[in-house]
């Protein structure tokens, strides 16, 4: 029986482990590029990555920011409560449910979370400029996709308007 990936012939190790390391400094100049902006606003990344999830998923409620961040809502209390001191988050009460709670961006938060969005996208556009045709781009949307444990799958559909093509996935 062969082992996963043996039939990826062209796969090799030095390869994954390259790709790995890219992710890597993919991951670092997202997050340097954001940098100035959160300094200005003086908060971090756990706060874009906070208002990028609600700008998603507006009227989340906690528990489910925490699962899609994978935290425990423990760890997201510091962050969502400087948020909402700074006027960047806010709670609305359900309609139908004065008990449940949903979170929203403030006007400032969107302004920001738009703000920083845009220094990322700079990133990404500059990089499927160099993609000779859509298809590369699509085939990239499909790693990533295929890189995503099921649970991740099944929150990133619930929570897109992104359809991902699952026949080549």
């Amino acid at each position: 029986m062969s082992k996963p990936g043996e039939e990826l012939l062209f796969l090799r190790e030095e390869k994954i482990r390259f790709m790995q390391d890219m992710l890597f400094f993919i991951d670092c100049e997202l997050h340097n590029a954001t940098k100035p902006i959160l300094q200005e606003y003086g908060i971090g990344h756990a706060h874009h990555r906070l208002m990028q999830f609600i700008c998603h998923c507006p009227g989340a409620s906690v528990s489910e920011i925490c699962k899609l961040l994978g935290i425990t809502k423990q760890s997201l209390n510091r962050v969502l409560r400087e948020a909402l001191e700074l006027e960047y988050v806010e709670y609305r009460f359900h309609p139908e449910d004065r008990r449940k709670k949903s979170l929203f961006l403030t006007p400032k938060g969107a302004a920001i979370e738009d703000e920083l969005f845009k220094l990322q996208r700079k990133q990404f556009f500059r990089a499927f400029r160099e993609a000779p045709n859509n298809t590369y781009i699509e085939g990239f949307q499909r790693i990533l996709y295929g890189m995503l444990s099921s649970e991740s799958k099944q929150l990133l559909e619930l929570h897109s308007n992104q359809k991902i093509d699952k026949e080549r996935t």
